[in-house]
């Protein structure tokens, strides 16, 4: 049975403070938190030197974490997120099934599918901000904030980074651009097409910003998003193209652009989500958090994802 992101961060927060959020209130949960954090946290660790409070504190060292890394996780949009507490996922893969029309009192076909499977066992990612006692002692927020921001950031640039390479690996069609060096509206028409022509429909276009600056300025695009389209956003990116999401990122290789059928091309397993554990380091006087993860990427359809180089 599947669990939710959600429901798998409770069960852990649960095994972790030997307590049960099942049936309580919401004051008498945050009453327990509070408890128990408070007596994880005893012996001058990071949230009591932050704040009294400590509660308060680990939420706010998990929350700068978090909502760091949350933009930048654009290789979530690429595939079909699972989230669950076991070792390994075996992800089950057929080719595309084919219906038979039956007489009436005849025999129904057996189905001929080929059938393999896909075992993914994650991997783990991290990274350990460094922060000096006599940061922490001194109260200074804004840099711990700062150093717990950009682990959080660079968490999500790492799962992108090597999700979107492995898409860009395992393209199952391919196209070259019209004109070198500049993405055209066209050359998105042309490799929509042989995606539609293998029964997958892309619903995410995941561009360089250069490839989408090359958009910006095509006239046929501008001509697109003024028969009905969504104007471009003061941000200047543009909500859709072509029935497809629009996502613009650095992690995308320069010179390609990618459609994908995110329902159907590719699966990430998240075994543990992004999170912060205290660390202390007496010899060299250091504490902090290390920001950590579990995951694992697989490509199940290659067909349904489509690049367009030399753009």
């Amino acid at each position: 049975m599947k669990m939710a992101k959600t429901d798998l961060a409770i069960k852990r927060l649960e095994e972790k403070l030997k307590t049960s959020f099942s049936g309580k209130s919401v004051s008498e949960m945050q009453a327990d938190l509070r408890q128990n954090v408070s007596e994880l946290a005893k012996g001058g660790r990071l949230g009591e030197v932050l704040l009294s409070d400590v509660s308060q504190a680990t939420a706010k060292v998990l929350d700068v974490v978090w909502e760091a890394a949350k933009p930048n996780l654009i290789g979530r949009e690429l595939a079909v997120v699972v989230a669950e507490d076991v070792a390994s996922l075996k992800v089950p893969r057929a080719k595309l099934g084919k219906a038979y029309e039956v007489a009436e009192g005849a025999e129904i076909p057996v189905g001929t599918e080929d059938y393999d499977s896909v075992v993914l066992t994650p991997r783990k990612y991290g990274v350990r901000p460094l922060i000096s006692k006599e940061m922490l002692e001194d109260a200074e927020w804004d840099v711990i904030e700062f150093q717990l921001g950009e682990a959080g950031r660079a968490m999500a640039d790492l799962e992108t980074e090597k999700i979107i390479a492995k898409i860009v690996a395992d393209a199952g069609n391919s196209v070259a651009a019209g004109t070198g060096g500049t993405l055209a509206y066209a050359d998105v028409v042309n490799i929509l097409k042989e995606c539609l022509a293998d029964d997958f429909v892309p619903d995410v276009l995941a561009v360089h910003p250069s490839e989408f600056a090359d958009l910006l300025k095509d006239s046929a695009v501008v001509k697109a998003l003024d028969f009905g389209g969504p104007a471009v956003a003061p941000s200047g990116r543009i909500a859709n193209l072509l029935g497809m999401k629009v996502l613009v990122s650095t992690k995308v290789p320069a010179g390609t652009a990618l459609v994908v059928d995110s329902k159907h091309a590719g699966v990430l397993f998240v075994r543990r989500d992004i999170m912060a554990e205290e660390y202390e380091d007496p010899v060299k006087d250091l504490a902090g958090v290390a920001v950590t993860a579990r995951w694992a990427y697989e490509t199940l359809r290659a067909n349904a994802i489509g690049k367009i180089t030399n753009c």
